[in-house]
């Protein structure tokens, strides 16, 4: 048990690495590219208006927007005018960090709700994050499913549609745990060792290892089955029912979208 007493400080720390890069990573690649190239098209890009943006990119069916339009009406046309100025002056990078930064400026915003979030968008979200490293481990070797861990999405060099689909579901996810723990009225959750005890046990029981208890425990991004024992971990703290897993499962979402 002692090892998963600080398991409960130390393991969410280590989900936190990646997600500084994946959210605004999402929208910024695709946002960025996919609305430059139409605003190059545009005789008079510097006409464009936050409808003409907003137009661009609901074509563009992504998940994440279609979250924060519906469960943060009031951010979305903020951000969508924010992007708009970037899209005036014709420049894709000016467009991609516009979308990165505005991202993850809702992110760090709405992150304090987490802890109030219901366990069915809790599990979603979670499940999210394990699809992604189900991908990587199937598709690329083991050392760029590590490296994602480190660095993020820039690990993948030739992103296929699947990979752009995890990552955007990642976002939608979020925001839409974002959304219910505003209007859920439950208490915050915080996992204690009897929470962090069923989580060890879950983790043992799917074949996980004392050595890949203390990779995750540390962050080791250098331990070469990092990625094989953080789906045990996420799947160990999805299978977990009622309090006790919403606790475990909103704290560990709380450390990947503060960050």
């Amino acid at each position: 048990m002692s090892g998963w007493k600080g398991l409960g400080v130390a393991a969410v720390a280590a989900l936190a690495f990646v997600a500084v890069k994946v959210l605004p990573w999402t929208l910024g690649f695709a946002g960025g590219k996919y609305l430059y190239q139409t605003v190059a098209g545009s005789p008079a890009p510097k006409a464009l208006t936050s409808a003409d943006v907003n137009a661009e990119i609901q074509k563009q069916d992504l998940q994440i927007l279609k979250a924060i339009a519906e469960e943060f009406p009031d951010d979305y046309s903020a951000l969508i005018d924010k992007i708009t100025v970037a899209a005036r002056s014709g420049g894709e990078q000016e467009v991609r960090g516009a979308s990165r930064v505005g991202v993850a400026e809702l992110r760090r915003k709405y992150a304090p709700l987490l802890p109030s979030t219901p366990d069915s968008e809790a599990s979603q979200a979670l499940s999210a994050q394990l699809a992604m490293v189900n991908y990587l481990m199937a598709r690329q070797t083991p050392a760029t499913c590590n490296n994602y861990l480190r660095i993020g999405p820039d690990a993948v060099s030739a992103p296929d549609n699947e990979f752009l689909a995890d990552l955007d579901r990642i976002g939608a996810t979020l925001f839409r745990a974002f959304g219910a723990a505003k209007k859920s009225g439950l208490p915050a959750a915080v996992p204690g060792d009897q929470d962090w005890s069923l989580v060890a046990d879950a983790f043992t029981k799917s074949g996980g290892t004392p050595a890949e208890m203390d990779a995750i425990a540390n962050a080791n991004q250098d331990f070469a089955g990092l990625c094989p024992a953080m789906a045990k971990f996420y799947t160990a703290a999805l299978s977990l029912p009622g309090e006790a897993g919403r606790h475990v499962k909103t704290a560990m979402l709380h450390a990947i979208a503060q960050n």
